[in-house]
C-alpha cells in the first residue's frame, strides 16, 4: 500500500516489482503445499505470463514488428493505470498489527471512496472500494457506500492526475489522511524515512 509521504513515481517501481515477487512466493507456497514445483502448468502466475506472450505472439504474426512499440507502450500505459488506483484507494492507511504478527483484518476504514454516481456506472463502482476489500465476494453491483469510510475529495479521473503530480497530490491528500486519523499518525502507514519526524509533529501539535 502506498505510504503517507510516499510519491507515487517511488511508489510505482516499489508494487511493481513487489506485486511480481510476492505473486511468485505466494503461488509457490500454494503448490509447495500440493506437493508440487512452481514449474508446473498449474501454477497459475505463469499461466498469465504465457497467455501474455500468446498474445503479444498473435499480435506480430498479424501485424508485423512494427506492432511491437504499440504492444510495449500499452502494457507500460495500462500498468501505470492499474498501479495509480492501487496509489489512491489506499494512500497513507494503515492496519494494525495483531499479537499473532498478521494484519487485522480489512474494514472500510482502510480505504478511500468516492461515491460519485456517474463516475461509478462507468467504472463498475470501482470508488466504491472500502465494500469490495471489507466483503471481497460481494459483486461489483452491489457495492455499497460507508459513510466512515474515508472520501476522496473528487473521482478517481482527477485524482489520478493530482497524483501524477506530488506536490499537488500531498497538498490535497495529506491533510485528508491526518483528519482521518484525528491528528494521531500511529496508525497511518507512513514513509520509514519520515516516519519518526513526521510522529514528532503531529505528536506536539496535539500536545
Amino acid at each position: 500500500s502506498a505510504r503517507y509521504g510516499e510519491s507515487f513515481w517511488a511508489f510505482l517501481p516499489r508494487t511493481v516489482f513487489g506485486s511480481i515477487a510476492s505473486a511468485w512466493r505466494l503461488e509457490k507456497e500454494r503448490l509447495a503445499r500440493n506437493g508440487q514445483s512452481p514449474w508446473t502448468w498449474r501454477n497459475e502466475v505463469l499461466h498469465s505470463w504465457a497467455m501474455t506472450a500468446v498474445l503479444w505472439g498473435a499480435m506480430i504474426v498479424s501485424f508485423g514488428k512494427v506492432v511491437v512499440p504499440f504492444l510495449l507502450i500499452q502494457a507500460a500505459y495500462g500498468a501505470s493505470l492499474l498501479e495509480v488506483v492501487n496509489y489512491l484507494e489506499h494512500y497513507g492507511l494503515g492496519r494494525k498489527r495483531l499479537p499473532s504478527g498478521r494484519y487485522e483484518r480489512c474494514r472500510p476504514e482502510h480505504s478511500w471512496n468516492s461515491n460519485r454516481v456517474v463516475t461509478n456506472l462507468f467504472l463498475y463502482q470501482l470508488q466504491r472500494h472500502a465494500d469490495h476489500h471489507a466483503n471481497p465476494t460481494r459483486s461489483y453491483q452491489a457495492l455499497r457506500h460507508f459513510d466512515g469510510a474515508p472520501q476522496l475529495p473528487s473521482g478517481y479521473a482527477t485524482m489520478i492526475m493530482f497524483a501524477y503530480v506530488p506536490p499537488l497530490w500531498f497538498r490535497v491528500m495529506n491533510p485528508r489522511v491526518v483528519a482521518h486519523y484525528g491528528g494521531n499518525m500511529e496508525q497511518s502507514n507512513i514513509k520509514p524515512a519520515i516516519r519518526e519526524r513526521v510522529l514528532a509533529e503531529f505528536a506536539v501539535a496535539r500536545g
